[in-house]
């Protein structure tokens, strides 16, 4: 008969063990921890393909590859068009025109209310005038005949202020 270890303590064979050959493997610690790990295993490769997925590039549609009008560049305070190029006042927004109308572009000072706008060509100028702001229109003539129509519209309280602005985006006018 098989004895326990702790028989030399005493007499156990009263409780004797049970034949631990005999009896099916039920757990093992080694397999266990085998079969969790295929399951984390699992659920990384999944979350990477899907984290690969995400980065794919996506398709550019349609629409964007074919914008009409004429391309436009702001770069380093400078806005550059197919026709004409200005700079741009430091802090200011630049507003482009509409992709089927001559070039222009509207550059709007951080009080959200003075304007500076360029259009090719002469414009009509109650069109261009801004109720209760001072207005300043200039026909400016360019390098082969080219005619850029500048329009200063601010309020009266900061007119003052914008004008040398004004004054130095009319000046920056070249053509190409």
């Amino acid at each position: 008969m098989w004895r326990s270890p702790f028989a030399r303590y005493g007499n156990q064979s009263e409780y004797a063990e049970p034949d631990a050959m005999n009896q099916p493997k039920t757990f093992n610690a080694k397999t266990q921890r085998h079969k969790g790990a295929k399951g984390y295993f699992s659920y990384a490769v999944v979350l990477c393909c899907l984290l690969f997925v995400g980065c794919i590039p996506a398709h550019v549609p349609d629409n964007l590859d074919d914008t009409p009008g004429p391309p436009v560049l702001v770069d380093n305070q400078v806005y550059q068009g197919v026709v004409f190029s200005a700079r741009i006042p430091e802090g200011w927004r630049v507003i482009t025109g509409e992709a089927q109308a001559a070039q222009s572009v509207i550059f709007v000072a951080p009080d959200g209310k003075t304007l500076i706008r360029l259009m090719t060509g002469k414009v009509d100028e109650s069109a261009v005038t801004v109720a209760d702001q001072r207005n300043e229109i200039d026909p400016v003539t360019l390098a082969d005949a080219i005619i850029v129509t500048t329009v200063f519209s601010s309020p009266y309280s900061t007119w003052a202020s914008y004008l040398p602005a004004f004054e130095q985006v009319r000046d920056s006018l070249s053509s190409h």
